[in-house]
């Protein structure tokens, strides 16, 4: 959204979601490099239901009324197995062409839903004010103090979801994998400390396998109860040396920020490296992030 904006200087406006809200208290935000609107929600760990499903109604209530209003354009996009549900809208599919929606924008209000939209030469085209806008806004949410230094390797283990999509089979890999890698990358890095993420539970043997070989393992979900979840991911992903993940959308944007590189497990090497700038067209990135 923000390179849409940058290179075709549209104005764009984002509902709130359970992640990012406006900074003036209104349901949504305009999206612009020259002043900040939004921020990361506060009360992001602890999902309002009722909050979420007044979201819901509205979303769906603006796509009804740009759908019936002649002057206005309704749309929706995504995967056929992924597109919104209960939803007004005219289907752009898969891949929605860009350049249609930026022209009937200048002649019509559009409003549109989905996941996908994206145009990866635009974005890195803009990446460097993409990046100082995304800084700005995330502010303090990439400055949780608790670090004695950076020289760490943050390892984020994405499961839960992504062993429930077919799609996402290339993105996921046994202990065994993932402890081949971290344990190599920091050998050759001369790296003594892992922060450990997951969203599902980590097995005792996974953490003494890694201290045997005399690697601190760090869990600060456990160590900083109280602390909001995306403070703390995103500020020690923003201050790690080095990163392995499987490629969630969460860690790559946070990445694209302050990094130039990440690596990945691998059932075949060691591991793999994979430059952020080229990350939608590199396999097993792009399955994720195209």
């Amino acid at each position: 959204m923000m390179a849409l904006v940058f290179e075709y200087n549209i104005s764009a406006y984002k509902i709130n979601d359970n992640s990012l809200t406006s900074t003036d208290g209104n349901i949504l935000f305009k999206v612009n490099k020259k002043e900040i609107k939004w921020r990361i929600s506060k009360d992001y760990s602890k999902g309002k239901t009722l909050y979420k499903l007044l979201i819901k109604v509205y979303i769906r209530f603006i796509h009804l009324y740009f759908y019936l209003s002649p002057k206005d354009k309704s749309y929706k996009f995504g995967s056929i197995n992924n597109y919104p549900k209960f939803i007004l809208a005219d289907n752009l599919g898969e891949r929605p062409c860009i350049r249609k929606l930026i022209n009937e924008s200048k002649e019509n209000n559009v409003v549109i839903s989905g996941w996908g939209l994206r145009d990866w030469d635009m974005v890195l085209k803009h990446k460097n004010v993409i990046k100082n806008t995304l800084k700005d806004g995330l502010g303090e949410f990439l400055n949780f103090d608790d670090f004695q230094n950076n020289d760490y390797l943050l390892v984020h283990i994405r499961r839960t979801d992504f062993l429930q999509v077919n799609e996402f089979e290339k993105l996921n890999f046994e202990d065994d994998i993932w402890l081949k890698s971290i344990k190599k990358i920091c050998s050759l890095k001369g790296v003594k400390k892992v922060v450990l993420f997951s969203d599902s539970l980590i097995d005792k043997f996974f953490i003494s396998s890694l201290e045997a070989n005399e690697l601190k393992v760090i869990l600060p979900e456990i160590k900083n109860k109280n602390i909001n979840f995306l403070k703390l991911f995103f500020s020690y992903v923003n201050k790690s040396k080095y990163i392995l993940c499987n490629a969630s959308s969460l860690i790559l944007s946070i990445s694209f920020i302050s990094h130039e590189r990440i690596y990945l497990p691998s059932n075949n090497k060691e591991f793999q490296e994979i430059y952020l700038d080229r990350a939608h067209n590199s396999f097993p990135t792009l399955i994720n992030w195209n």
